[in-house]
């Protein structure tokens, strides 16, 4: 059955963002306690950059090793979604910790001070430095613009959406960066419009501002949230690819199936990312089935269900392993 509609079948392996900073090997660098070293003086910068370039170099091999198609640098460079960008952003200071969405870990929430302007790339040099050590083409996460507004304390605009515009047309900065660095995979992470679906208008123009005049693979991801409420919106915009998380809300899965997806590709969350449990294959093998009777499996990806982060290295090695090798098996 599973063959006959997964003729043509080119299923691509992905990862979303952030990988494990701490490898279970003993034998390579620790990056945490290189940075509590640092921050006691007691290793320079220059050594401090030469574990971040190590930690990144193995967190792009692990992946195209277990066999990923699009890699990430696992944003090793960060501690949050957002605290990265807002440090290049004129008008935030970064402020204390916040709980990040229903997850036992915390960011530092960026505080808006003023009106905000573009002041130096997040990524750009990020991006570099990952293509120029990787035979995979590497993709960008980052935090869309609602996502982004909705994840910082406002102090000055007291206007949702001029805040989210300006976001976007910062984020359009750098994506402009990102394309002249010949990135061709940029991805816009939205769980907070999961949250407050009637602001998906709003939403999706800043979204259009991002990736305005640009020439890239343009995708959404969506994680931790039910998709139900504005996905025939996103489905209808100038997105070519949607990732969903089918893990966090199950439901997710019949909105993907009772939705028109035209040309647009889909990113299928379905490997746990936050929970060490190694997913069974059928189970997989029947949400393809059903998926790929409404989407033509040429246009169907997988990925985990969110960042590998939550993971320990070998767990997240695992989930690469088990993701690249379904995929594999279907093709």
């Amino acid at each position: 059955m599973l063959r006959v509609y997964l003729t043509g079948a080119n299923l691509k392996a992905t990862v979303v963002g952030n990988y494990p900073k701490i490898s279970s090997d003993k034998s390579v660098p620790n990056l945490r306690n290189s940075l509590n070293a640092w921050d006691q003086k007691k290793l320079t910068s220059e050594k401090l950059e030469q574990v971040y370039q190590e930690t990144i170099r193995r967190a792009l091999k692990e992946q195209i090793e277990a066999g990923i198609d699009i890699v990430t640098d696992g944003q090793i460079r960060w501690d949050d979604l957002v605290t990265p960008l807002a440090k290049n952003i004129n008008g935030f200071e970064i402020g204390g910790l916040i709980r990040f969405f229903n997850n036992n870990v915390y960011y530092r929430r960026p505080v808006v001070k003023s009106k905000l302007s573009f002041k130096n790339y997040s990524t750009v040099e990020q991006f570099k430095f990952a293509q120029a050590n990787s035979s995979k083409p590497v993709k960008i996460a980052l935090p869309g613009p609602f996502t982004f507004a909705q994840l910082s304390l406002d102090e000055h605009y007291g206007n949702l959406e001029k805040l989210v515009l300006d976001l976007a047309e910062i984020l359009h900065q750098e994506v402009v960066g990102l394309e002249k660095a010949r990135c061709l995979y940029i991805q816009l992470d939205e769980p907070s419009l999961c949250f407050h679906p009637d602001q998906a208008d709003l939403a999706l123009r800043a979204i259009r501002t991002v990736f305005a005049d640009v020439e890239v693979k343009r995708t959404l991801f969506f994680y931790f949230c039910r998709v139900a409420q504005f996905l025939p919106q996103v489905l209808q915009s100038e997105i070519d690819a949607v990732g969903i998380d089918l893990v966090s809300h199950t439901e997710n899965l019949e909105a993907v199936l009772s939705n028109n997806w035209d040309t647009k590709e889909l990113i299928l969350g379905c490997f746990d990312a936050r929970n060490t449990k190694l997913e069974r294959e059928e189970d997989i093998l029947k949400i393809v089935d059903r998926i790929s009777k409404r989407i033509p499996a040429n246009r169907i990806n997988f990925s985990p269900s969110c960042g590998l982060e939550f993971l320990p290295h070998e767990s997240a090695l695992k989930k690469l392993q088990l993701i690249s090798g379904i995929a594999r098996k279907i093709n």
